[in-house]
């Protein structure tokens, strides 16, 4: 099926645009945004975005200008977050989007020319300015459209199973201070700091609290908070979007890609207000769309796989049939169509499905084998359903120095600075230190869709470490391809509150979710599982001691011997969510 949302007629033909246009905050704060009105009779509903990124620019490298969708007749507001280009204040993430997206709303209601409905899009940090607003149900709000965004500012954005999001958190933190050195005048800082995230991969390699570029008091304070709070705590709860699902109250259209850094997020987003969202209107309105994109959608090429016609252009068409109908109260195609649109990977088609996740998918459990060497591509790993008996363990060692390295994967947010995508896995799975367990080829496709987790028996010798898990599409030629990956830190294995030390030597169960995906692994095809204790630099080193990322120095680090078992007592084991022909 290809992607059935095409561009409706144009139904204005002029645009009237306003430049700087000021909206007054509840503080007294002014924040600045450009609007584009439709030439002709009005009101208009109104459309907004919010985001930190220019609003002359309004995320344009992924929708289309806001001057298009002013010519389907919507009065369009683009705004700079508080403290962002032209707006005056503080620029602290998160901080202030709940009060300012609420009185920017109702304010933009408010504009001559609307007709007081307002909807909102946007993706990244543009889908979290749309839910943090919609939480306190400001009048006016009507629909949202977030994308490619997250649930929680803590899990799933800034760590993941208690390890940093590295490369994205440093080179955001290290693009988003280039526009406050601009606005402290100090254009060599700027362009000290431009460079520094045009070599984020050599970068990567310093640990995160030394990392020099962002370190003048005042430029970007928020980046060693983040790393300061690195549990779970008050800082990071007070932001959650997932225990306030009860407290939106609107339609939304959420738009997530396979790769995406933030997918699990976008996921519960949709299941969480179908579920939980205060109104029956709003639980039986939410649409999910998932395609094979990372965070800079919508392209075909996502790393090395062409995914072919998925539609680069068609999610503006689709948000303007949302916004009709939500905005307007137009019928069109969206009546008919279920509220789930995946991209099926393998097959490289579009489905609608009536639910997410699938309930007609077999939770079905891959075990691990081996005769004791699955280190590397070179070792005797298997992977099959048959009960493991007795089996001897797999041993490698970790070294913080010299890590396992990220090929590809579910990063942000720049494909050339950040590893994001599908990539062939095979240079890093020849090392020792990668643990391989392979499928013979498949006599029939197994379809997988849904949430992919390993259940791991391992031991260390270290009080804390990390290990990390990777679902690979083989190719009959050899080429590995990444569909999932997943880290837990030890630590945190019980709690992402309360961490805890593990004991060396002792063995422990660890759960990591490798993550969500709808891929087809085509008969031939065999399904591998990698395991390991480093993906560098999509994540943070651990250094092996159980001190807290603030206090950790490379005199830390030391080599951790790692044990992963797999038999009759600790049966270690991948979850595939199998879905059967229909």
């Amino acid at each position: 099926m290809t992607l059935p949302w095409q561009d409706p007629p144009v139904r204005f033909r002029e645009v009237i645009a306003e430049r700087n246009v000021p909206a007054r905050m509840r503080d007294g704060t002014l924040l600045y945004a450009d609007i584009y009105r439709p030439k002709g009779d009005g009101p208009w509903p109104v459309l907004l975005i919010r985001q930190p990124y220019d609003k002359t620019q309004s995320e344009n490298l992924c929708y289309a200008h806001p001057s298009w969708y002013a010519r389907y007749g919507y009065l369009v507001v683009t705004q700079d977050c508080r403290g962002r280009w032209s707006s005056e204040g503080e620029w602290y993430p998160f901080k202030h989007e709940e009060q300012d997206s609420y009185d920017t709303i109702v304010w933009a209601a408010g504009l001559p020319g609307s007709n007081s409905k307002v909807g909102m899009y946007g993706f990244s940090y543009g889908g979290a300015t749309q839910l943090l607003g919609a939480v306190h149900q400001p009048p006016g709000l009507t629909t949202i459209m977030p994308a490619l965004t997250g649930s929680d500012y803590y899990e799933g954005w800034t760590y993941r199973g208690g390890a940093l999001h590295h490369a994205f958190t440093q080179s955001w933190a290290n693009f988003l201070a280039q526009d406050t050195a601009h606005r402290w005048q100090d254009y060599q800082l700027e362009g000290n700091i431009a460079g520094a995230f045009g070599n984020a991969w050599a970068n990567y390699w310093i640990p995160p609290h030394f990392y020099p570029f962002i370190g003048q008091e005042g430029l970007a304070p928020y980046y060693y908070d983040w790393l300061r709070h690195d549990t779970y705590d008050d800082y990071w709860k007070q932001w959650t979007i997932r225990s306030r699902y009860e407290k939106i109250t609107v339609p939304a259209l959420h738009l997530a890609g396979w790769y995406d850094v933030f997918l699990e997020g976008t996921l519960e987003n949709f299941t969480g207000l179908q579920a939980q969202a205060s109104s029956e209107q709003a639980r039986q309105h939410q649409k999910l769309v998932v395609g094979p994109w990372y965070h800079m959608p919508w392209r075909h090429q996502v790393g090395e796989v062409d995914f072919g016609e998925v539609g680069r252009n068609s999610m503006d068409a689709l948000q303007i049939l949302w916004l009709d109908k939500h905005l307007r109260g137009e019928s069109n195609q969206l009546d008919q169509e279920p509220p789930v649109a995946l991209f099926i990977m393998g097959e490289n088609k579009w489905r609608f499905e009536n639910e997410w996740p699938l309930k007609r998918a077999k939770m079905t459990r891959f075990y691990l084998h081996s005769d004791g060497r699955a280190n590397s591509l070179n070792g005797d790993g298997r992977l099959d359903q048959a009960s493991p008996d007795d089996e001897l363990p797999d041993v490698f060692t970790y070294d913080p120095r010299n890590p396992v390295m990220s090929i590809g994967g579910h990063s942000c947010c720049v494909d050339t600075l950040t590893p994001m995508g599908a990539f062939d896995q095979r240079p890093q799975e020849m090392r020792n230190e990668v643990l391989v367990y392979t499928t013979e080829p498949l006599a029939e496709d197994v379809e997988v869709v849904g949430t992919v987790t390993v259940t791991l028996y391992a031991a260390s010798t270290a009080v804390d470490t990390d290990f990390t898990a990777k679902l690979v599409d083989v190719h009959p030629y050899g080429m590995a391809i990444n569909v999932g990956e997943g880290i837990l830190r030890a630590r945190f294995r019980e709690s992402l509150e309360q961490p805890t030390p593990i004991e060396p030597d002792r063995v422990y169960e660890y759960h990591i979710l490798v993550g969500s995906t709808a891929n087809v692994f085509k008969a031939g095809h065999q399904i591998r599982v990698e395991i390991s204790s480093s993906n560098f630099p999509a994540f943070d080193r651990n250094s092996n001691s159980g001190k807290p990322l603030v206090e950790t120095t490379p005199g830390d680090w030391f080599v951790a011997t790692q044990t992963v078992f797999h038999d009759s007592r600790y049966p270690s084991h991948i979850v595939l969510p199998v879905v059967s022909k229909q």
